[in-house]
C-alpha cells in the first residue's frame, strides 16, 4: 500500500472518532424534551387544590364529553380530533391495566384531554400547577387523569401510551385505597403492564450500568422529585426492575404482592414473603446482574452502539472501494503505456495515425 491510502486510513479514523461524538451529544440533548408523567400525593393535592375530597366533573365549562370504555372524557372542541383518537385507545388501555388489576378499578375514572393540563387547575382557582414538562398527571386520591395534547417546542408526545400509564396509576391507587406503595413500583408497573420500554430507555440504564452509575431504590424514589437526565434513569430502572421480578418470578407473583399490600401488610413485608429476599435485596441481585452482565450487551444495541458499528462497516467498505478504485487507475495508466500489437489492430487502422510506423 502506498502513502495515499495510508493518508486516506487516517483521515477515515478522524471521520468516525468525530461521527461517534456527534450521536453521544444529540442523544444527552434529546433527553431534556422527553415529556414524562407525575403523580400527586394526598398531601400535595391538598396544598394545590386547598378542597375537600369531591369534585363535580367537569371541572371547567364547554367540555365536551365522551364515555367509553367505563372511562369519562372531557375535551374541548379545540382539540376534538386529537381527543378522539386517544379515546379510540381506551379499550386497550384498560386491557393493558388488567394484567396485574381486577375490572373494578379501572371504571368511571375521569380523564380531562386538554392542550394544558394547568387548565384543571385554573378552571377551580387552585395554588398549584403541574411543571410544564408533565405530559399526563394522575390525582390518584380523586381518580382524574389529566393529559396534555398541546407539544412544546420540539418534544414528542404520545398521549395514547399516556393514558395507559396514568389509568394504571389511577387503578392501583384505587385497589390499595391508602395502603403505602414506593413511587418505583408506581411506575415499574405501569411501564411493565404497558410495555413502555424503548431503545432510549435501554440506552440511558446502560450507560449507566457500564459507569457504575445504577441508582438504590431510594435513590430512584428521590430521583423522581428531580429533573433532567436523572429522571429518566429513574423511570428506566423502575421498569426493568419491576419487568425483571414479573419474569423471574411471574405475573401472579407480582399480583400476590399487589393484593397483599392492598389488604394492610406493609410492602416490604410482603415483597419479603412473596420474592424470598427483601426489596433492596432482590434490587441489589439485578442491579449487579445488570451491571455484570447486561450492559456491555445492551450497548452494543444502544443508539451509539449501533451507530458505531454501522460506522466500522462503511469506514471499511469506503476504504475497499477506495482501494480497488487506485487498484482500477493504476491498471489503466499501465495500460495506457503498453505498446498495441499490429495483430490486435484493424486491417484499415494498422498503417494510419499512430500506428503509420508499425
Amino acid at each position: 500500500m502506498n502513502t495515499h491510502f495510508f493518508k486516506t486510513i487516517a483521515c477515515l479514523f478522524l471521520i468516525l472518532c468525530a461521527c461517534i461524538v456527534c450521536p453521544m451529544s444529540a442523544t444527552a440533548q434529546g433527553t431534556e424534551h422527553e415529556t414524562l408523567e407525575m403523580s400527586v400525593t394526598d398531601s400535595q393535592i391538598e396544598a394545590w387544590l386547598g378542597r375537600e375530597h369531591n369534585v363535580n366533573h367537569p371541572v371547567k365549562s364547554g367540555l365536551e364529553k365522551r364515555d367509553e370504555a367505563t372511562l369519562h372524557f372531557y375535551f374541548t372542541r379545540q382539540y376534538g380530533q386529537r381527543a378522539e383518537s386517544v379515546i379510540a385507545t381506551a379499550q386497550k388501555a384498560k386491557e393493558k391495566t388488567l394484567r396485574f388489576l381486577p375490572p373494578e378499578t379501572v371504571e368511571d375514572i375521569h380523564v380531562y384531554l386538554l392542550g394544558n393540563i394547568n387548565e384543571y387547575f385554573e378552571a377551580q382557582n387552585a395554588k398549584g400547577r403541574a411543571p410544564q414538562w408533565a405530559a399526563g398527571l394522575t390525582i390518584l386520591r380523586d381518580g382524574v387523569i389529566l393529559i396534555r395534547l398541546a407539544p412544546s417546542g420540539t418534544e414528542r408526545i404520545e398521549p395514547e401510551r399516556t393514558l395507559a400509564h396514568e389509568l394504571n396509576h389511577a387503578a392501583l391507587r384505587r385497589f390499595a385505597q391508602d395502603n403505602y406503595f414506593p413511587h418505583w413500583f408506581y411506575e415499574g408497573l405501569a411501564m411493565t403492564a404497558t410495555d413502555d420500554w424503548n431503545l432510549s430507555r435501554a440506552e440511558t440504564i446502560a450507560k449507566a450500568a457500564m459507569a457504575g452509575h445504577l441508582l438504590d431504590l431510594e435513590g430512584i424514589d428521590i430521583a423522581f422529585g428531580k429533573q433532567g437526565t436523572i429522571v429518566d434513569l429513574a423511570y428506566a430502572e423502575s421498569a426493568h426492575f419491576v419487568s425483571w421480578l414479573a419474569k423471574d418470578h411471574g405475573d401472579d407473583a407480582v399480583k400476590k404482592l399487589i393484593h397483599d399490600v392492598a389488604s394492610g401488610t406493609p410492602f416490604d413485608d410482603a415483597f419479603t414473603e412473596i420474592f424470598g429476599r427483601s426489596p433492596n435485596a432482590a434490587f441489589t441481585i439485578w442491579r449487579d446482574n445488570m451491571s455484570r452482565e447486561k450492559s456491555l450487551f445492551a450497548s452494543f444495541f444502544s443508539h451509539d452502539g449501533l451507530f458505531f458499528l454501522i460506522s466500522i462497516f462503511a469506514a471499511i467498505a469506503l476504504v475497499v472501494a477506495l482501494h480497488r478504485r487506485s487498484a482500477i487507475r493504476k491498471r489503466r495508466l499501465a495500460a495506457m503505456n503498453t505498446e498495441i500489437p499490429d495483430t490486435v489492430l484493424p486491417s484499415n487502422l494498422r498503417n494510419f495515425g499512430p500506428f503509420q510506423n508499425k
